[in-house]
């Protein structure tokens, strides 16, 4: 055997068999990325050799009979000059070989435990340093030599130290008498400085970079660069279907900045506010909080204006409260918007906070109740009527006058009226407790009572309507037509509406005393009325609700699905809740006729509805069971009991309820004495201590 047996491994089996291929061309052996296969034989003899004299290598059967007859010190140079250990050869080789050896020995005796018989019947790994004998000028020295060289070799290609310095630049000065196919008379190519002018062009650079790409790259460019969209769409497409993963993290890495550019702070402000404006408030908040020029836009007037015309803020609210901290920044719709916010939050899920109690009217019931700018009257079987402050829970005024029991109430500003039993009406001034007017003309109990401007519209048992003027107390015309008593009443300022116990449900024009249209349908007793100017909604005692068309006088839907007296409503914007005494509390669309929500479930009332209110968020619902509950609107979710009394269920009752924005005002008692008569007053005001204003949903 010509040398010691080389180590098996994957890469020597590459080279091996790139090295044996006779018909490998130059494009073939260059390694056009760092993860193909490297030509070593470029590497290693495709040079011409410094110190070495040209001569034709004829003789020579092969490749591994040339590496024989160079000088092994030159060898040796040129190769760990082509790894960039050394740039020329000097009197420190030596100590470097030594070095050099040192190192690759360990490896070579841990990798060196092939089966030698396997290495010597092996053609492909001998290729290297198996030779033709040759003169005995060739000596023993030289091949072991030689064969420690390409070991080195090996090693390094294994550890990808080829790529160490600059190789790519010296491979194209290069030629390689393997693929080089120019060929010498005896068959055999020659070693020639300048080579590399045959197949320069077709080098590639084993990393390439923007000033080396590979040369179709351009072209490929251009190309694309010609496509219509969809054919690019198309090409990148099949090219991430051909990438490995290491590839396709790169494209990642390269197009993630591209969408965490700053285009708002880019754009025009109108432009910049209308992409802002599909945010909603709570992204809104986290936007202000990104930089200096989003909180500038984020923060804008015009923009939470739309946020509070979307959440049915029509205007902002006087500052009755300072704030907690100065917020000389803020935008004042951005202001009432937050508020609004917390004040939701409290409603919502905020702790409720211990009611204030209002005590007065004994064990009496309390029979109408009104709300208005911090101000309370009730009216019970007392006789009396009191006015109470909201804020501090004090009785102000004690309304003494009527020799029966009121019944029905009004208020407006300072004014307040009240019906009763006596057959009268009173007008009072809310602020000094004076009775301006008494109002004389019905001939039994006043039942029901609607205000507008200075007009009020009372009906009475006596089966007849009057209006009057509050102002100076004089009496205006009289409504008749009903043959029953007069329970429920509506007056727009144009037209009033009347239900009655006979059925019937009729339409008048005051100013002339004339009844536009007698609305029949119901077979019982008419107990409640809604009037928005368009529709008249009526609820009976024979469970319907019936949607009427006040100018043409005709039932458009008649709602069905309560079980039994419908006593409280309330209409706004198409959307009527109704109050039941089935214990069930329903949403409809009058102009459908559908039923939206029905609210029920596990946490129902357990008795009659008594009393209802709603706004846009929240529906709020009162009920002889002695509870007060929270709705939502929109899902009909149960949201959580308000008041819940001790006595519920075994005779505590919740009479009447009355609530602004952030205030509930609910009129407790019961039949049998179990629970003491007085007003409950719960705030639910935002600027309280430990209220929120960070929106959550």
């Amino acid at each position: 055997m010509a040398g010691a047996c080389l180590p098996k491994s994957d890469k020597f089996e590459e080279i091996c068999a790139i090295s044996r291929d006779p018909e490998l061309t130059k494009q073939d052996c260059t390694s056009p990325s760092p993860t193909e296969t490297v030509c070593i034989v470029d590497s290693i003899c495709g040079e011409n050799i410094p110190g070495t004299s040209q001569r034709k290598l004829d003789e020579a059967p092969d490749f591994c009979d040339k590496i024989d007859l160079i000088d092994e010190n030159v060898k040796k140079t040129c190769f760990l000059n082509k790894l960039g250990l050394i740039e020329e050869y000097d009197e420190d080789e030596t100590s470097r070989e030594d070095n050099w050896e040192d190192c690759i020995d360990n490896v070579l005796d841990e990798i060196n435990n092939d089966d030698e018989n396997s290495c010597e019947n092996d053609e492909s790994v001998n290729i290297f340093h198996t030779v033709t004998p040759r003169s005995s000028s060739v000596n023993r020295n030289n091949s072991d030599s030689s064969e420690r060289n390409l070991r080195k070799r090996k090693l390094d290609v294994n550890n990808g130290f080829p790529n160490k310095k600059n190789i790519s630049e010296e491979r194209s000065e290069l030629g390689s008498p393997l693929l080089n196919n120019e060929n010498t008379p005896g068959g055999t190519s020659s070693f020639r400085s300048g080579s590399s002018s045959t197949f320069g062009s077709r080098t590639r650079s084993l990393i390439p970079t923007k000033d080396n790409p590979p040369p179709e790259m351009p072209n490929w460019l251009l190309q694309f660069s010609k496509w219509s969209n969809a054919e690019r769409i198309m090409a990148i497409s099949e090219l991430i279907a051909r990438c490995e993963p290491t590839q396709v993290r790169h494209m990642m890495q390269v197009i993630e900045p591209q969408f965490q550019r700053d285009f708002i702070s880019l754009l025009p402000k109108e432009l910049a506010l209308k992409v802002l404006s599909f945010l909603e408030p709570k992204d809104l908040l986290k936007a202000a909080q990104t930089c200096h020029s989003w909180r500038v836009l984020a923060e804008d007037n015009l923009l939470w204006k739309e946020k509070c015309k979307e959440a049915g803020i029509d205007e902002i609210p006087r500052r009755r409260y300072p704030p907690r901290s100065p917020r000389t920044n803020m935008s004042p719709w951005k202001t009432a918007f937050m508020r609004q916010h917390a004040i939701e939050t409290n409603w919502r899920s905020k702790p409720i906070r211990p009611p204030k109690m209002l005590k007065g009217h004994d064990d009496h019931v309390i029979t109408c109740l009104q709300f208005s700018d911090n101000k309370i009257v009730s009216g019970s079987d007392d006789n009396t009527l009191k006015v109470w402050s909201a804020v501090s829970g004090k009785c102000l005024r004690t309304l003494v006058g009527h020799t029966g029991g009121v019944w029905s109430s009004q208020m407006s500003g300072n004014t307040i009226i009240s019906g009763s039993t006596d057959r009268t009406l009173k007008v009072w001034d809310a602020d000094t407790g004076v009775c301006r007017h008494t109002l004389y003309g019905h001939t039994s109990t006043v039942r029901c009572m609607h205000l507008h401007g200075n007009k009020v519209v009372s009906g009475s048992r006596d089966a007849t309507l009057r209006v009057w003027n509050i102002e100076s107390g004089e009496f205006l015309h009289v409504l008749v037509g009903h043959i029953a008593a007069v329970r429920c009443v509506q007056y727009d300022g144009k037209l009033v509406v009347s239900g009655a116990y006979d059925y019937m449900v009729k339409v008048w024009k005051p100013e002339t005393e004339e009844c536009l249209h007698t609305l029949q349908g119901h077979t019982n007793r008419v107990y409640s009325l809604q009037f928005d100017g368009i529709h008249v909604v009526s609820g009976s005692l024979d469970t319907s609700i019936r949607v009427w068309d006040v100018e043409s006088g005709t039932c458009k839907h008649t709602l069905m699905g309560h079980q039994s007296l419908t006593s409280g409503m309330e209409l706004r914007n198409n959307i009527l809740v109704s109050g039941n005494a089935d214990s069930t509390v329903k949403v409809w669309d009058i102009v459908t006729g559908q039923c939206l929500q029905t609210l029920s479930g596990p946490n129902k009332h357990q008795s009659a509805v008594t009393c209802l209110q709603f706004n846009n968020r929240f529906v709020i619902t009162s009920s002889d069971d002695g509870t007060v509950k929270l709705w939502d609107v929109q899902t009909g979710e149960f949201v959580r009991n308000l008041v819940a009394l001790d006595s519920g269920g075994s005779g505590g009752v919740v009479w009447r309820i009355r609530a602004n924005e952030t205030k509930l005002v609910c009129a407790v008692g019961s039949r049998n004495g179990t629970e003491e008569t007085k007003l409950l007053v719960l705030d639910f005001d935002s600027y309280t201590p430990n209220s929120s204003t960070t929106i959550t949903r």
